[in-house]
């Protein structure tokens, strides 16, 4: 894998005269605490514009509803789209820095972040970082060491059709094949680009997904909304920077924009409900 491109100020900060916990500490809290484990969903893709924010949200969303504990951080230097939405409370991390090198720091204080927090946490990482995350997540054996500090990994896949299908199916077996054992696979597959098919193969058809179908956990399907109807309210929704339940309570939308909006809502969520 290589390095590129770009930074976001780093809003995080850390207490340097105060000691890290060590590996066996986090691993002995997280086994003598009567609490279920807190797991770490990450949204990893090469490809841009194919929805991994959305992505980001609609998990988010999700948990915030079902645990007051969450942790959001937004990795994405170019696109920071999962920051812009105030109720989620997102925290910005600098993964890159001028002339697109790679901030070393930035990813040891995401770690740390990770490790030391108590809640879920979701990671929403751009195409821009989407080489640099990879590498350090894999050469640094990060999951392994999230996984002993009692935390479960789940790594969120997206397919788009479209254009973008190929790249995307790629970038899923690419990365899927390399995760260490015990980190699960999400994949969305989101139509909005086009249908996912390959020669009249569905997805779970597609050797990519065979050779690999092991790994994956779940599938959430993201079906092609109506663009005058429901693909206008999302969209809307969205561009307001606003969460589900903000915005059934806003005064932008009627009627039965709003129970179009909750009909996205509950089918999202049914399926999240199975797979996280």
């Amino acid at each position: 894998m290589t390095k590129n491109q770009k930074p976001e100020e780093d809003q995080s900060s850390f207490n340097q005269g105060q000691e890290c916990l060590t590996l066996r500490n986090f691993t002995e809290s997280a086994s003598q605490s009567g609490k279920s484990m807190k797991k770490v969903h990450i949204t990893l893709q090469g490809k841009g514009g194919i929805g991994k924010s959305f992505v980001s949200l609609m998990i988010a969303q999700y948990i915030k509803q079902r645990d007051s504990g969450l942790l959001c951080l937004d990795t994405d230097p170019i696109n920071a789209t999962f920051s812009t939405f105030p109720a989620l409370h997102v925290r910005s991390i600098a993964l890159l820095e001028g002339n697109n090198l790679i901030n070393e720091r930035g990813f040891d204080e995401m770690m740390e972040q990770i490790i030391n927090s108590d809640s879920n946490v979701v990671i929403d990482n751009g195409a821009a970082s989407y080489v640099p995350l990879s590498t350090y997540l894999m050469e640094n054996q990060a999951f392994d060491i999230i996984q002993r500090a009692g935390k479960q990994v789940i790594v969120h896949s997206v397919i788009a059709g479209g254009l973008a299908q190929d790249n995307t199916v790629s970038d899923f077996a690419a990365l899927t094949s390399q995760l260490p054992e015990g980190v699960g696979v999400v994949v969305w597959l989101n139509e909005y680009l086009g249908s996912i098919e390959f020669n009249g193969k569905i997805f779970e058809e597609m050797k990519a997904y065979i050779d690999n179908k092991h790994r994956v956990t779940a599938i959430i399907r993201l079906p092609k909304l109506t663009e005058n109807t429901y693909g206008k309210d999302i969209n809307t929704m969205m561009k307001q920077h606003l969460t589900f339940e903000e915005a059934v309570q806003s005064d932008i939308f009627y009627l039965m924009s709003k129970q179009r909006i909750k009909i996205v809502e509950r089918n999202i969520y049914e399926q999240l409900a199975i797979a996280i």
